[in-house]
């Protein structure tokens, strides 16, 4: 049985900028609900993925220098660890995961066809449809089983997971290993971190409800690791139900007794922690208001989903932060939706003359802040609202 745990009336999509200020955008209310059964937390009555991911999608994973040394690492310590053959990344953005594997046994799917044309040129073999039944079909039949798939913040952007998840089993070896990552729904409540809420993540995973969800499938749970990206990232290790792999039960029932501690399968107690989100979107309002108020210059660091969710949850605008400054060519001289905050390109020169940043891509505080020292030194302030609203200066 599903229960209504938190609603937001009137939001765009987190990645639908606008041309122009003056353009008119669609939004859609987002409801997140808890499932009794599963335990799990997701969006209900959602966009469909075709307007979530459609083939102009701008994020691009590679801007990042946190997420290309991760996704270096990850594959790095993937292949010492499981030495597998054949490869599927489910997801594969712009190929720097993908990109360390051999192309001649590596396949990716990417259902943003400006992202697949990336990774299709560095010549990996890349389908640009959605993951599911026919697609995980077709695969099997023309690349046979994998001993590996990977999938990095994407299986929690699914819609059918039911359908997702037994595809991806018929896709895997007899002990091969579907590799997740995703961010971590208790690390979402421990930092009060409601911006995670949006369309395009219909899923908010924790151990207890994905390891429900692929016991429902055919697959089981062995191991998980948290790794610190995204603000905090559960990499889960499946396999098939009937696999000879060993459990790692030790670390399992460590995170199913912290998680349960916390809550994550409680409507009750999850319904308090979305109270305290509530205040901290009213906290965020007010102390721009002030700053402001003392003719204080506001911009925003990351036109990243987050910060558009932020604004727009918070019902801020230009009027709040003067605007906001990104690194990707795709989304500068644009305008956030609904918010209209213009994006302006990142440059070394950006923080002169700017008292306060206001951290829309918090998950890479630790990146920015050794970046902008010399903005830091020289009495700038950065807001962030994770895990409540504070201020951050020498």
């Amino acid at each position: 049985m599903l229960k209504n745990l938190i609603s937001f009336k009137k939001i765009p999509l987190s990645n639908s900028l606008l041309k122009n200020k003056n353009e008119n955008i669609n939004c859609y209310d987002l409801k997140i609900s808890f499932d009794e059964d599963t335990k799990l937390v997701s969006v209900v009555d959602n966009v469909s993925p075709e307007k979530l991911f459609p083939d102009d999608y701008v994020y691009d994973s590679s801007q990042s220098i946190t997420m290309v040394n991760h996704f270096k690492d990850c594959a790095e310590y993937l292949q010492k660890r499981f030495t597998p053959y054949n490869t599927l990344e489910i997801g594969s953005n712009s190929g720097i995961f993908i990109r360390h594997f051999n192309p001649d046994t590596t396949i990716a799917v990417e259902p943003c066809s400006n992202f697949a044309e990336i990774t299709n040129d560095m010549e990996y073999k890349t389908y640009d449809n959605f993951w599911g039944k026919d697609l995980s079909e077709l695969i099997r039949q023309k690349h046979g089983k994998m001993d590996l798939i990977f999938s990095a913040n994407t299986i929690s952007h699914i819609q059918g997971l039911d359908e997702c998840l037994t595809s991806v089993k018929k896709c895997l070896n007899e002990d091969g290993i579907f590799v997740v990552e995703c961010p971590s729904f208790l690390e979402v409540l421990k930092g009060n971190a409601f911006d995670q809420f949006y369309h395009e993540h219909q899923s908010y995973f924790s151990m207890i409800s994905f390891r429900n969800l692929l016991e429902k499938n055919g697959l089981k749970l062995f191991d998980i690791e948290l790794v610190p990206v995204h603000g905090g990232t559960y990499r889960f290790f499946v396999c098939n139900q009937d696999s000879s792999i060993d459990v790692n039960y030790d670390n399992i029932n460590k995170w199913e007794k912290e998680e349960k501690q916390f809550g994550v399968d409680s409507y009750d107690k999850l319904k308090d922690r979305m109270s305290i989100m509530k205040q901290n979107m009213v906290d965020i309002k007010n102390t721009l208001q002030k700053i402001k108020s003392e003719n204080k210059t506001v911009i925003g660091y990351g036109a990243s989903a987050k910060f558009i969710q932020v604004s727009n949850m918070c019902d801020l605008n230009a009027s709040l932060i003067d605007y906001v400054i990104d690194t990707t060519p795709d989304k500068q001289n644009k305008y956030t939706p609904k918010s209209k905050i213009p994006i302006k390109k990142y440059d070394e020169k950006s923080l002169e003359n700017v008292d306060y940043c206001f951290l829309g891509a918090w998950n890479f505080s630790s990146e920015i802040m050794e970046k902008e020292n010399k903005f830091l030194r020289s009495g700038g302030k950065f807001i962030t609202h994770i895990p409540k609203l504070r201020v951050i200066e020498l």
